[in-house]
């Protein structure tokens, strides 16, 4: 219980304190609907994804996330390209959850090779910190510490966000931020104890390439990205390089500067043999491994990704007309 009462301490800490509170992922590559609502319908298919995190192995109370989103693409008048999508996050951190609920619409312009698009998130942001824990003492009956909470508390707040997203056939930049309007929890939990939270605006970059590769034993496509995080205080980077070999299988690796290095890894389902409802079907892993000085107190950390994408069929609409010569 020593280690879930530092972990409680140093969250609380870094709530205070404003730093990084987004979840984290090392698939970013995969998921990139969660921090930039711009990227809704710029796919041209309805897809879904779910993903779920377990960070820190070993270490009692360590952060889990689990997230589900969905997006696609329609038209309006048959002239105005829109998008539209929904992501939902769940994040637990020892004694503390939190729920992010929002709705993404972006508009798509033309412009150039590619296709600029930009997009509003809109939703809810909850979070909740629970009394079933212990000091390291093993005292029951919670601290005398007016910032931390011997009460179950929690609050709901609307939540906002904004993004640009530009891209074509094999390249991608983004510029987003999520909780534009900064929701703060200010909750009075009993005569002497208040529970704040606030909330950080986080801004996001991102940036990929596919580059694809022909050699003598198949077709490969490079595929490097990055992911930079912040919060105005603190910075975090992610260096990602994943090689997808026959449309059918990729391998990566990623760098987080200073903190981990990864493995990636996934299976495209669309040229295997199964049933055709199953080929638009991809699933991905990671492990992450910690190279700063934390790592020896945790295992690592594992991710998994499922991700459906259904591919929307163009109909083209016939035009039919009648002609005095032919009646």
């Amino acid at each position: 219980m020593n280690k879930l009462f530092l972990f409680v301490l140093c969250g609380i800490g870094v709530f205070q304190l404003s730093a990084q509170q987004d979840p984290q992922y090392t698939q970013n590559m995969f998921n990139r609907l969660a921090t930039n609502p711009g990227f809704a319908g710029s796919t041209g298919s309805i897809c879904a994804t779910i993903l779920s995190r377990e960070q820190w192995l070993g270490f009692e109370g360590n952060p889990r996330t689990n997230l589900f989103s969905a997006q696609g693409n329609f038209k309006i008048r048959q002239q105005y390209q829109m998008g539209a999508g929904l992501t939902i996050i769940q994040d637990n951190i020892g004694p503390i959850q939190s729920l992010n609920v929002k709705a993404a619409l972006s508009y798509h312009y033309r412009l150039g090779q590619g296709v600029l698009a930009g997009g509003l998130e809109f939703g809810i942001f909850n979070q909740s910190i629970s009394n079933d824990w212990i000091t390291s003492e093993g005292n029951f009956d919670g601290t005398e510490d007016a910032s931390i909470p011997n009460d179950q508390v929690g609050s709901t707040k609307f939540d906002l966000g904004l993004g640009l997203y530009y891209y074509t056939k094999d390249l991608y930049v983004g510029l987003s931020t999520t909780h534009l309007n900064q929701p703060s929890i200010n909750e009075k939990v009993d005569q002497t104890s208040i529970y704040t939270f606030e909330q950080a605006r986080h801004y996001y970059v991102t940036a990929g390439y596919n580059y694809p590769i022909t050699t003598s034993f198949g077709e490969l496509e490079l595929q490097p990205s990055i992911f930079a995080k912040s919060d105005g205080v603190s910075t975090q980077l992610d260096l990602n390089t994943n090689v997808l070999y026959n449309n059918l299988v990729w391998v990566g690796v990623s760098y987080r500067v200073n903190d981990a290095v990864a493995a990636l890894t996934g299976l495209k389902f669309e040229t295997v043999n199964v049933p055709k409802d199953l080929k638009p079907l991809s699933i991905g892993f990671a492990y992450d491994f910690n190279v700063s000085e934390f790592s020896d107190y945790n295992d690592g950390t594992i991710e998994f990704m499922l991700n459906y994408c259904y591919k929307i069929p163009n109909i083209v609409k016939l035009e039919r007309y009648k002609s005095v010569r032919f009646l």
